[in-house]
């Protein structure tokens, strides 16, 4: 029912309301694999914050990534986002089987979060809607 379309909506919200989440200085990544199907496939995804450098961040991000989740969608983690002193969400209908998943980057915890519930609600399905809750949020802290 839900496909890619509504997965590329959730990746608009991350990448069109942050727009400063591209610095080349980043030490703070999002990782994401996705087939096109999160509610057949699943999903993988990994944040990791505080990095030395951004190398570091995105090979940390993608590690996490590659080795959690859906064992259908860990090959497919790629970077999708690098940023520093800001913070990373994301958000999901923990049922397995249903197509509910959001993620964001925003200048603050409640920021991020709220853009990742706002994706989650936007793909979960009028009946799923309420199961939607934040399961992960980092923020890149280092001076």
């Amino acid at each position: 029912m839900f496909r890619c379309s509504t997965l590329w909506v959730s990746a608009a919200v991350v990448l069109l309301i942050s727009p400063g989440s591209h610095r080349a200085s980043a030490e703070a990544a999002l990782a994401l694999g996705i087939s096109g199907d999160i509610a057949k496939d699943g999903y993988s995804l990994g944040i990791t914050v505080n990095k030395d450098t951004e190398e570091k961040a995105r090979e940390a991000a993608l590690e996490w990534c590659r080795n959690h989740g859906s064992p259908a969608t860990r090959s497919n983690c790629r970077v999708i986002s690098v940023f520093r002193h800001q913070c990373a969400a994301e958000a999901n209908d923990p049922e397995p089987g249903t197509p509910g998943v959001g993620w964001a980057i925003g200048a603050d915890k409640e920021t991020a979060e709220k853009m990742a519930m706002t994706g989650c609600l936007a793909t979960a399905g009028r009946e799923r809607q309420r199961f939607c809750a934040v399961a992960t949020s980092l923020c890149d802290t280092r001076p």
